[in-house]
């Protein structure tokens, strides 16, 4: 019986870090595409002073923080050698992604700016994270 409740033990740790690291990045991916899937949306009212610019900077820095903090939770070889390449690689094809898919949803179109404001916010979240990693490691 002990071997049963160890697997056990086991298996409710690694849903309970699967619920807290992991399932919000994949909530969130569905959340953005959710979004990108309302056809139609008004974007003439978030474009005064280019907001919506603004708006895909911070959403994608929100989705790079929670990808670089799932991609952290995963095994210790992952996290010392890979994380930050891997973060950066999924938010970059995850966007282009969303920019192909809008072009398929009446109403919406890609716009290549989007998408470059998209990998800013997410790449100095990640550099943000990835200095702050370097300087408790060190200090």
């Amino acid at each position: 019986m002990p071997g049963c409740l160890t697997v056990g033990l086991k298996v409710r740790s690694g849903l309970k870090k699967f619920l807290v690291y992991h399932l919000p990045a994949i909530g969130y991916a569905a959340l953005i595409i959710a979004l990108s899937s309302i056809p139609e949306l008004n974007r003439s009212q978030l474009k005064i002073l280019r907001f919506d610019k603004v708006v895909h900077f911070f959403e994608y820095a929100v989705f790079a923080f929670l990808i670089y903090r799932s991609f952290s939770n995963l095994t210790q070889r992952l996290r010392d050698k890979y994380v930050i390449l891997l973060s950066i690689l999924v938010v970059v094809l995850f966007s282009m992604f969303d920019e192909i898919y809008q072009s398929y949803v009446p109403g919406r179109q890609s716009d290549p700016v989007d998408m470059i404001f998209d990998i800013l916010g997410a790449s100095c979240i990640i550099i943000l994270l990835s200095f702050r990693k370097k300087r408790s490691r060190t200090g």
